[in-house]
């Protein structure tokens, strides 16, 4: 709880800085972050890195702008959290809670700044309606899937999908 708190004010700094980009800057920035997640990701396991208590809350202080200005950050709060000695679920359960003060933060600077209005609003509540199929389809496909075969199959998607935006934010 006390890590939200730290990252919400640098939270709701990033995503305000999010909204002064251009279109291609919101390009470059999307699929770079997106492009060095996977990697970071491996990079973060393989250090096995500890953090005490302080450390957690410095790490939390900056986390807060990373989030609020690029999405999936989230692998760098697990990673935080793990080093800092937290096991199992409650990873799990203390990355949902950090997430959801740090996406009510983000949401509140886009509605009050203006980028999110009443028809952005719609096609984002259409457009999670249109794919809650697939989301339950791939569900019943990933129950059936080696773990390691699906996670590189994410790693693939992910990274191929940031180097279109990438490539898309240079033209």
């Amino acid at each position: 709880v006390t890590a939200a708190l730290i990252a919400m004010p640098t939270c709701a700094l990033g995503a305000y800085g999010f909204t002064r980009l251009s279109g291609k800057g919101i390009l470059l920035l999307l699929g770079s972050m997106l492009v060095l997640s996977v990697p970071l990701r491996y990079l973060l396991k393989h250090l096995h890195m500890k953090l005490s208590d302080r450390g957690l809350l410095a790490g939390s202080f900056f986390y807060g702008t990373i989030f609020g200005v690029t999405p999936g950050a989230g692998v760098i709060m697990v990673a935080m959290l793990m080093a800092a000695g937290v096991q199992g679920t409650a990873v799990l359960a203390t990355d949902a809670l950090v997430s959801l003060a740090l996406v009510s933060v983000k949401a509140s600077v886009f509605v009050v700044t203006g980028v999110v209005t009443p028809v952005v609003l719609a096609l984002a509540l259409v457009t999670g309606l249109a794919v809650m199929p697939a989301t339950f389809v791939g569900r019943m496909i990933m129950l059936r899937m080696p773990l390691h075969i699906h996670t590189a199959m994410l790693d693939v998607a992910v990274v191929g999908g940031g180097a279109v935006l990438f490539f898309y934010g240079l033209g």
